[in-house]
C-alpha cells in the first residue's frame, strides 16, 4: 500500500502524488481509494486500492536503480522499425506497460529515429511523453531539480544516438568498400 505524499507511476498519466487515501462509495459498497494528483496533466484521479495492479501503477524507482537506468539511457538503441504504423503501435504498448525500461527504449528509439529522419507529429508526442516520464521519475528518485535531470537525460540520449549512427555509418562504409572492392575485382578480368 502506498503512503500519503508518496509518488507513483501511473502509465496513463505519468508521475502522480498520493494526496489522499480514503473510503469512497461505489453503489452499495465502500471502497478504499487513492486520490492521485498528476501535475504534468493537472488532473486528480481516484483509483481503488484493489485495482492498482490492473492499472499497472507502481512505485518510483529506487535511488540505487536510478544509476543503472541512467546507464541504460546511454546504450545503443535496437534496430528501428521502418514501418511507422508498426513502430507507433510497439511504442504505445511499451508506454502503457509503465515499466521504466520500456519507457527508456521508447525515448531512445524515437530520439535516434529523429536524428535520422524527422518524426511524425504523433511520434513527437510519444517521444515527449516518454522523455517527461523519465525526467520526472529520475528527478524524484535522485532528489534533483528537473532542469538538471533534463540535461542528464538529453546528454545520455545523445550518446545513445551517436552509438547508433556510428553503426549506420560503419554499414555504409563497409557496403561502399565492398562494392568498390567488387569493382576492382572486375578490373582484374
Amino acid at each position: 500500500m502506498y503512503k500519503q505524499n508518496s509518488y507513483v507511476v501511473y502509465p496513463m498519466y505519468g508521475i502522480c502524488k498520493v494526496i489522499e487515501i480514503s473510503e469512497s462509495r461505489v453503489g452499495d459498497h465502500s471502497v478504499e481509494c487513492y486520490t492521485l494528483y498528476c501535475e504534468s496533466e493537472n488532473i486528480t484521479v481516484k483509483v481503488p486500492v484493489s485495482r492498482v495492479e490492473d492499472y499497472k501503477i507502481r512505485e518510483i524507482i529506487s535511488l540505487s536503480d536510478a544509476d543503472s537506468f541512467l546507464e541504460l539511457l546511454q546504450c545503443k538503441s535496437e534496430d528501428i522499425e521502418n514501418n511507422w504504423k508498426v513502430r507507433s503501435q510497439i511504442n504505445e504498448e511499451k508506454l502503457k506497460s509503465g515499466e521504466i525500461r520500456d519507457t527508456i527504449e521508447v525515448a531512445r528509439t524515437l530520439f535516434t529515429r529523429n536524428q535520422l529522419k524527422e518524426l511524425s507529429a504523433s511520434e513527437k508526442r510519444l517521444y515527449e511523453k516518454a522523455y517527461l516520464f523519465i525526467v520526472h521519475e529520475l528527478s524524484i528518485a535522485l532528489s534533483k531539480e528537473l532542469d538538471e535531470i533534463e540535461d542528464i537525460v538529453s546528454n545520455a540520449l545523445e550518446k545513445s544516438a551517436k552509438k547508433f549512427r556510428g553503426k549506420s555509418i560503419d554499414k555504409k562504409t563497409t557496403s561502399s568498400k565492398t562494392k568498390k572492392d567488387d569493382d576492382d575485382d572486375d578490373d582484374d578480368f
